[in-house]
């Protein structure tokens, strides 16, 4: 699986009834992730890639998209 698939697959499980996540321009701010959603994608991201997401990097920019996610890890996986 890629990066990409896996976010997905991820954000699929906590949030079935949402179609295509990828036609989603603002997961945060349009409601579909809140605050709750976040700290648990923090911890299945990290689990999932056996790595750790910095509080920095918690920010709109890096999880508003499923194109933010995706750089965000491939970002982190090669530090």
């Amino acid at each position: 699986m890629t990066v990409k698939e896996e976010i997905l697959e991820v954000l699929s499980d906590m949030h079935p009834e949402v179609e295509n996540f990828e036609e989603i321009k603002e997961l945060v701010h349009g409601g579909t992730l809140d605050s709750l959603n976040i700290v648990m994608l923090v911890a299945e991201l990290s689990e999932r890639f056996d790595m750790e997401i910095p509080p920095q990097e918690v920010c709109y920019e890096n999880f508003d998209t499923v194109a933010g996610l995706v750089a965000m890890v491939e970002r982190l996986k090669a530090q």
